[in-house]
């Protein structure tokens, strides 16, 4: 039966508080989906310490070093876990600090620069005169799995100046174990780094194979 003149409003402060408390509510959900940027940590390679000072050879190699190409699933920003033999998972927390291909080539041409010895290192654009040879790097992977099991596998390339010829030419593939990455992901990276110092110390022997007294052209 209708009350005659009157129809029934709940209270405008009770109202007011419903839609308070839901909007609270909401927003409790939606920060819990959100990730917490703060807890990222952003890592980068790093190169061989620096060798002690020495006499300058009579003849200092040129080194060009070319761009490095990376297989595309190592373009994302965070960190790859392999799972397996063809699933990778990212570590959402863990991220480089700069671009994977860019951090290659800086370590790769410091660790060149230790171990032939030589301070003529140039990266991507050079003239064909200011080099003795030519470093071309195609990193097909790059990666640790769950356990720390660290993998680089890479093809390589010596040129001579304006790659005319090709001086040496080879395939790496390398290990190297360290902790889980989920568990210490800088030890993780510690031990991307040593594996690229290792396919360094292959492309310094290489490169004094090829400009060496004796080398072949």
């Amino acid at each position: 039966m209708k009350a005659e003149g009157r129809s029934f409003r709940p209270p405008v402060l009770a109202c007011l508080l419903l839609a308070l408390a839901a909007g609270l509510s909401l927003t409790g959900c939606f920060g819990f989906l959100k990730p917490d940027k703060s807890s990222a940590r952003h890592f980068v390679l790093t190169s061989l310490p620096a060798a002690a000072p020495a006499a300058a050879p009579h003849a200092s190699v040129a080194v060009g070093m070319g761009p490095v190409k990376l297989a595309a699933y190592l373009f994302n920003t965070s960190f790859a876990v392999r799972n397996g033999t063809n699933e990778i998972d990212y570590l959402p927390s863990v991220l480089w600090a700069e671009r994977l291909d860019t951090g290659l080539q800086r370590v790769l041409a410091a660790d060149l620069a230790t171990l032939l010895p030589t301070d003529q290192i140039r990266l991507s654009a050079w003239q064909n005169v200011d080099v003795s040879v030519e470093v071309y790097i195609a990193i097909d992977r790059f990666d640790v799995d769950a356990r720390g099991q660290g993998v680089l596998v890479a093809w390589w390339r010596i040129l001579s100046p304006g790659g005319e010829k090709i001086l040496k030419a080879g395939e790496s593939r390398l290990t190297s174990q360290g902790p889980p990455p989920n568990a210490d992901p800088s030890g993780a990276v510690s031990t991307l780094s040593k594996l690229a110092a290792d396919l360094s110390r292959q492309l310094a022997q290489a490169v004094k194979e090829t400009t060496g007294p004796h080398a072949q052209h």
